[in-house]
Parts: structure tokens; C-alpha cells; sequence
């Protein structure tokens, strides 16, 4: 078997920074079967980086619209009859920072050996991975990550993503030539097989109407051809399950038994941050962006394998053998993991096969003892040394898989040994802290110093130019694609939408990610505002706007000050033409929507005038349609929670924002009305008029908007008492 890495040049040995030991113990076994590890972790292109200096862009669109296109009617969406578990809305700029953190945590492939797939279903589970995707949620206790000067950081809640390897395990025979940059499936990312029907919206491109998320081969989709980053019509389903539970569903109170009730404002601030939270779970594996590639694979094997280190080498090859797009690379930590079966292997037996495994693999190695028993409330009472807990499941699970689990037929709770939650907790903390961090940061560091600092800096700007303009000139004539038109710009291949994964433009954004996953925002930043000039350049719309995008929300993340002149000059720029590429160039308005999303929550945790942009941008999303119609409606009243923050300053409140988050929620009830939202349509009056509205005397005359109103909700309860 060749070494993938022998297939590109390294003229420069970027991969010098790293210790040979990261991917002779980390990624290949040493064995004379298999003694090719996996390729470098950075090399160089071999043709120029991209030009730095930038052409002249489109103009984005401006944020504005008119209120009367609020005022309409839009069709009434079924409702449903179960709601998902219990989660807290973000309300302060840690919340917030942590839970967009948290959706960019890194992701680790699982590769899993038949016989520890049967452990698993043996206690009650589908796959190791079902059995492992609560516990990466967070990762245990502190984690100490340094930033690119060295500076260690306690982070407290640091997580990830243990998805599926399918996507990994794909023949190249099943890709189509000219791929584009995305492997679009949303099982990539769970295992979970749901089937769930969705309305269409009508405010959005056609769609399926329904979906299965059992994993089907991925297919490569062209750039600009409509990719979801999450599947709005299973938003506004989930949505809807959501909204037709009582609001006593979504609080408990401290001891977990006895619920308690929310007030308005608490309600929507729980259901829009799981609204949210969902949008940002199972994005899928992209060209533009890496926060879905893998970082780090994880190899399974139970003590009963009768071929151990046989069966590691060859899952080793199966991920490593496998013929993936140009933009994935396949340099990723491998970790090898036994799992020794408490009830039936003998301890001596699996210790003296995990030293094998630690001289085979290397250092990156973990045994986690766990009982093959199921656990079941019979089973407490057993063993009375054994307790048990509840099993809960991931709370990044996708919009469609929570759905599928609401309305599945079997909802029995299932529960875990608690020593298999605690071993369980302990490896993922051990290969968290000692293995996967330090490879993050070597990876930082390598690829900061050997390929971003030399772009840094006016010198670093002319050499690129400089180069840019020596390959164009030297391009030569057989480059072009069809029609006679170049098809590749700089390192940019137009026909896949894609950058290689060793070019520079594809590791400096890899970079990027990773300073992004391990929160040193101010390289992320500083590495996306490079890197954006040069997709600009190449005309690479998707990853353009993709860096515009995560360059705006590392700003606000990295907490420097943002006045009003700065966030206009600065931050307006960056949202408006990553909005304008994603929804314009690229079709992607899925994406565009994540973007205003994400930075509007971050804008509003500031206050002040930053709550204002936030609640303009919100508006923009609204205009431009990007959402269905329960979506609609639940932004449109976040717009007036954006404004209710502005309490003014003195005591009269000089400079709040009463009036105009008055005028908004009842913009937001007439939404409710129309889709048959009584419940919701009330709240949102109620709040309007105890605000700013009870005190005007010509709100309560019929023709105004605010007894309109009222009497369209009192119809609809009085027709729903007459049922």
C-alpha cells in the first residue's frame, strides 16, 4: 500500500514541526502488514497562494423592508402531540459564547468492529456510537488548551462530536467527477434512523417532502446547487412539536418532579434557543468549511475479538484506504480503544492485550471496562452495588432524528450502569486532555508558523502578490476548462468548487477551524480576514463567504470593544457580503440564515446599541424569507426581545426600546394568529399591550390592530371551547 503522502510534494517540509510519533503512534499500526502511516500533516502547494490584493465585490443588499410585508396571513401548519426534553435558553454572553462554541466542537469519526457493535446492542444500544454521543456533549471536569502565544486557557465546558464513519468508508467509484464540495447527508452525523415528514413552506424553494435519515451513500453536490446547512421544513416541524405542549413541559423544577411554569418571556427564550441549537447540530460535510471533517478517529474492539491487533490494522486501512474528495484529508489522529466486557472477558487476559496494543499503536491507546449487562430497573434491584442512571441522548442530535424519537412507538427510558458512565467519562476526558488537544495544537502551531505567518505583514503581502502574478503569467494553456474558460484559479479547480486539502488556501482555513474549535479567536479571526481576500480573488463564492461569515462571528467571540462606528465599518461589511454570496451566488440561504443567526444572538448578548443591529439583522432574515412560516413568526418575536433589552438610561429610561418591542410582538401575535397560535398570539399581546399599549385609549377601538387582534384569539378560544 503506497503512502497517499508520496502523491504530493513537499518542497518546503511543513510537516517537520511535528513529532514523528504523532502519526507512527497516532495513526498507522506498526506492523510489518501495514507500515505506512498517514500522510503529512501540512505540505506545500505547488502552485502560488492566492493574491492578496482584492477586486471590486458585489454590493449587499441593504437592511431594509417594509412593515405592511409583516402584515400578512400565512397557512396554518398542523400541530403535534409530544415535545422534546428539557433545555435552558442562553441569556448572558457566556451562555451564548459557549453554545456557539459548543456547535463547533471538533469531530471525531467512530469506527467500530462487529463484535463491539454486538457488546453494545447486547446492553440495549444500536451501535457504540449511540452509546457514545451523550458523553461527548461535554467533556468532564476543566480542559487546559493554549493559543498560538502559549497562553493556557480553563475551559469548562468543552465538548465533541463522535459522528458516524459511513461517510468515511465510501468508494470513490461512488463519487461523481466533478465533485463540489459537499458530502450532503444528515446521517453522516447520526446514526439514529428516523423517518420524519416535514410541511413545505412556502417561503422557500421546493423541497422533499419527506426524508429518511438512515445513512444512504453520500453524494457529492455542486457548488451553488441549493445545500442545506440544516433542513428548515424539520426546523418548523420541531417547532411545532414544541409549541403545542403545555409551558410547564419546559421548566422543572430543582428536584426534577415537580414542574413548574414559565413566564413568556422564559418560554420563548427556551423554545428560540432550541430552535437554534438545532440549526446549528448536524451541518454537513463541506468543502468551504472543515468543522465537519474529522479530526480524530476513534477504532473499537471488545476483549472477545479472536484477531485484536488484526482487526485495528484492518479498520485502520478501511478509513485510510478509502478514495475521499480532494478537500478531506485523511491526516487525522487515530485512537484505539478496547472495551473490556466486565461480565464475560477475564481482567489479566484484556490488560495483557491492551499492552500488546499500546507496542502496536502506540501511546494513543485506552481500555474502557464495561458490563455487557443491560441495565434495566430490574437490574438495580439485583445488584443492589450496581446503581443505575437514566441514559439520555445527545443534545446535538438533528432536527429530523429528535422528531423521529418524539413520535417513535417505544419510548422506554433506557439507563446506563453508573460505573459505565463514569469509565465512559473517564476515556473521553483521557483522550481529550492527552491525545487530541496536543494534536490540535501542533497542528496550530505547524501550520501558524510554517504557512500564515508568512503572510502576515507587508512583506508577506507584496511576496504573495508577487507570486500570484509569476503563476498567472506561467499558467499554462492546457489549464482551461470547458468553452476555452480557465478552470482553475491560483489553487481553486472550478469544476469541484474545491481547493485541494493541500493547498495553502485549504490549510490556512484548517487552521482557522481549529483556532475557532479551541477558542484562540484571535488567530481564528486575523487567519479568516486573510483568507477571505484571497477566495475573493479566486472567486471562490462559497469559501468567500464561508470566511466572511466565521471572521465576523471570531470578532464579537474575541471580546475586543465594538463601538458603533465599528461594528458599521467592520462588522456590517463582513455579514452583508457573506449574506449577499451565500443567498446570491452560492443558493445556499440555509447558510446565510446560520450566519445572521449566530452573530445577531452574539450582538444582542452585547446590548446596547449592538442589541439594535442584532434585532436589524433578524429583520433581514425576515425579508429575505429564509425560513417557514412557524420559524417566521418566532423570529419576528425575537426581534422585539432584541429591542425589550434597551432599558434606557435615568429613571424616566431615556434611549429604551419599549414602543418599538411592542409594536414587534404584535407584529409576531398576528403571525401567531394566522397559524392558529392562540396560546402564543395571547402571550404576545398580553405583553404589547402591558407594556406600552393598556394606556392608549385607540388601541382598544375597533379597526386597530391591537383589538383585532384580541378578538380574532378570543374567537378561536371560545371555538375551541365549543369542541
Amino acid at each position: 500500500m503506497s503512502s497517499p503522502a508520496s502523491e504530493t510534494s513537499n518542497p518546503r517540509g511543513l510537516s517537520q514541526g511535528l513529532d514523528q510519533a504523532d502519526f507512527v503512534g497516532a495513526g498507522s499500526p506498526r506492523s510489518k502488514q501495514a507500515t505506512t502511516g498517514p500522510p503529512s500533516i501540512a505540505s506545500t502547494p505547488s502552485t502560488p497562494v492566492a493574491q492578496i490584493t482584492s477586486s471590486n465585490s458585489s454590493p449587499a443588499p441593504s437592511i431594509s423592508l417594509s412593515v405592511s410585508s409583516f402584515l400578512t396571513g400565512h397557512s396554518t401548519v398542523p400541530t403535534g402531540p409530544l415535545s422534546p426534553n428539557n433545555a435552558s435558553a442562553p441569556n448572558n454572553l457566556s451562555s451564548v459564547a459557549s453554545l456557539i462554541a459548543r456547535s463547533f466542537a471538533p469531530r471525531i469519526a467512530v469506527f467500530a468492529s462487529t463484535d463491539a457493535d454486538e457488546f453494545a446492542s447486547e446492553k440495549g444500544f444500536s451501535s457504540i456510537l449511540e452509546l457514545l454521543k451523550p458523553f461527548g456533549d461535554t467533556v468532564s471536569g476543566t480542559v487546559t488548551v493554549h493559543g498560538s502565544q502559549g497562553i493556557p486557557t480553563q475551559l469548562d465546558d468543552f465538548g465533541l462530536r463522535f459522528v458516524s464513519s459511513d461517510f468515511m468508508t465510501t468508494s470513490k467509484s461512488s463519487l461523481p467527477a466533478h465533485s463540489a464540495g459537499v458530502l450532503h447527508s444528515s446521517s453522516t452525523l447520526s446514526p439514529i434512523s428516523t423517518t420524519a415528514s416535514s410541511p413545505v413552506s412556502p417561503r422557500r424553494r421546493s423541497r422533499s417532502n419527506s426524508r429518511t435519515s438512515t445513512f444512504t451513500a453520500p453524494v457529492p453536490i455542486p457548488a451553488g446547487s441549493g445545500l442545506d446547512c440544516f433542513d428548515i421544513d424539520d426546523i418548523d416541524s420541531l417547532l411545532n412539536l414544541y409549541l403545542a405542549q403545555n409551558p410547564r413541559f419546559f421548566a422543572m423544577s430543582s428536584n426534577g418532579t415537580s414542574p413548574s411554569p414559565l413566564s413568556p418571556q422564559a418560554l420563548h427564550e427556551t423554545i428560540y434557543s432550541k430552535c437554534f441549537q438545532k440549526m446549528l447540530a448536524s451541518p454537513p460535510v463541506s468543502a468551504h468549511e472543515t468543522f465537519s471533517h474529522p479530526v480524530a478517529a476513534v477504532i473499537f474492539i471488545s476483549s472477545r475479538n479472536p484477531q485484536p491487533i488484526e482487526t485495528l490494522s484492518m479498520l485502520y486501512r478501511e478509513g485510510n484506504d478509502v478514495q475521499l474528495p480532494a478537500y478531506i484529508s485523511k491526516d487525522y489522529l487515530r485512537y484505539y480503544v478496547l472495551v473490556h466486557d466486565e461480565d464475560q472477558s477475564e481482567l489479566d487476559k484484556s490488560q495483557a492485550l491492551f499492552e500488546r496494543m499500546k507496542r502496536h499503536f502506540g501511546i494513543h491507546c485506552h481500555m474502557v471496562r464495561l458490563r455487557s449487562k443491560m441495565a434495566t430497573m430490574g437490574s438495580a434491584t439485583d445488584d443492589l452495588s450496581e446503581p443505575i442512571i437514566p441514559f439520555y441522548h445527545s443534545e446535538w442530535i438533528s432536527a429530523s432524528e429528535e422528531i423521529g424519537m418524539l413520535r417513535a412507538l417505544n419510548t422506554d427510558q433506557k439507563y446506563i450502569f453508573e460505573s459505565d458512565a463514569s469509565n465512559l467519562r473517564t476515556f473521553i476526558r483521557d483522550m481529550t486532555v492527552q491525545s487530541l488537544v496536543p494534536f490540535m495544537e501542533r497542528c496550530i502551531n505547524t501550520w501558524n508558523d510554517q504557512i500564515a505567518s508568512s503572510r502576515r505583514g507587508l512583506a508577506g503581502r507584496f511576496f504573495s502578490a508577487s507570486r500570484r502574478f509569476l503563476s498567472s503569467n506561467s499558467r499554462p494553456a492546457n489549464s482551461s476548462g470547458p468553452g476555452g474558460t480557465s478552470s482553475v484559479s491560483g489553487n481553486y479547480d472550478s469544476t469541484t468548487g474545491s481547493y485541494s486539502f493541500h493547498t495553502a488556501e485549504a490549510q490556512m482555513r484548517k487552521l482557522a477551524d481549529y483556532a475557532f474549535m479551541i477558542r484562540d479567536w484571535k488567530l481564528a479571526q486575523s487567519t479568516y480576514d486573510i483568507l477571505r481576500k484571497d477566495f475573493l480573488n479566486d472567486k471562490a463564492w462559497m469559501y468567500h463567504a464561508g470566511a466572511q461569515e466565521m471572521a465576523a462571528a471570531s470578532l464579537i467571540l474575541s471580546g475586543v470593544p465594538l463601538s458603533s462606528k465599528a461594528r458599521t465599518e467592520t462588522l456590517e461589511p463582513l455579514l452583508d457580503s457573506a449574506t449577499y454570496s451565500y443567498i446570491s451566488r452560492c443558493a445556499l440561504p440555509t447558510y446565510a440564515l446560520r450566519t445572521i443567526m449566530v452573530t445577531s444572538e452574539l450582538l444582542r448578548s452585547r446590548g446596547g446599541g449592538a442589541a439594535d443591529d442584532a434585532a436589524r439583522w433578524l429583520m433581514k432574515a425576515v425579508s429575505e424569507k429564509l425560513m417557514g412560516n412557524l420559524a417566521h413568526a418566532l423570529v419576528i418575536e425575537r426581534v422585539s426581545t432584541c429591542y425589550a433589552i434597551r432599558r434606557g438610561i435615568g429613571s424616566q429610561g431615556w434611549g429604551n426600546r419599549m414602543r418599538k418591542a411592542a409594536f414587534w410582538q404584535l407584529v409576531a401575535a398576528k403571525e401567531w394568529v394566522a397559524l392558529d397560535k392562540k396560546q402564543h398570539a395571547m402571550q404576545c399581546l398580553d405583553e404589547a399591550g402591558e407594556t406600552v399599549y393598556d394606556n392608549l385609549d385607540w388601541t382598544m377601538k375597533p379597526g386597530s390592530l391591537m383589538y383585532d387582534l384580541r378578538q380574532s384569539t378570543q374567537s378561536m378560544v371560545m371555538y375551541d371551547s365549543a369542541e
